[in-house]
């Protein structure tokens, strides 16, 4: 009775184990973290062809759009990209821009945790647009995400300025003509 007991708890664990849906719960990250690298790398010695090396912009662009398109949680590959030196600015703005749902509030804790000013998390929700060039967000969710309010983002209702009314004109006075 204990043989088949141990024996059935090791079939369910290595099936478990085996299951493709666990074995490549982090598939993205590998290659990310490989993609990220090699758009640091700098080129030394005999260069291929011509030489072209895609700038870190245009590599951390692509590396978080295949992140994104493989579900990567937008906090992890955020880190990641920091992590290895890229600008948060770009790292974030491009994770607003190729995440689809992306909550600002959730990532801008974690961009803050991470130690990430959050003024940086505010100009990048700002900057980021989609593919047809509209913005991600719109300014009044920024200004009244909750995680950007403690930097003086918050929504403050517009305060309505009374319009000053100039005096009138003094009424002339002619020198040649006497006063009455």
């Amino acid at each position: 009775m204990k043989t088949i007991l141990i024996t059935t708890i090791l079939i369910i664990g290595l099936m478990a184990f085996s299951y493709p849906g666990f074995a490549e719960e982090n598939v993205w990250e590998k290659d990310f973290v490989h993609a990220l690298q090699k758009g640091k790398a700098k080129t030394t010695g005999q260069a291929e062809g011509l030489g072209y090396t895609p700038a870190e912009e245009t590599v951390l662009e692509n590396a978080i759009k295949q992140a994104m398109d493989l579900k990567a949680p937008p906090c992890e590959a955020m880190k990641i990209a920091v992590d290895l030196k890229y600008s948060p600015y770009s790292v974030i703005k491009n994770v607003f821009a190729h995440g689809g749902e992306v909550d600002l509030n959730q990532l801008c804790m974690c961009a803050t945790e991470s130690g990430i000013n959050k003024q940086i998390v505010a100009k990048a929700a700002a900057d980021a647009t989609s593919s047809l060039g509209t913005p991600i967000f719109p300014r009044d969710e920024i200004t009244q995400a909750q995680c950007l309010r403690e930097i003086g983002l918050g929504y403050t209702p517009l305060a309505t300025i009374p319009r000053i009314i100039p005096p009138p004109p003094p009424v002339p006075v002619s020198v040649a003509s006497p006063a009455t």
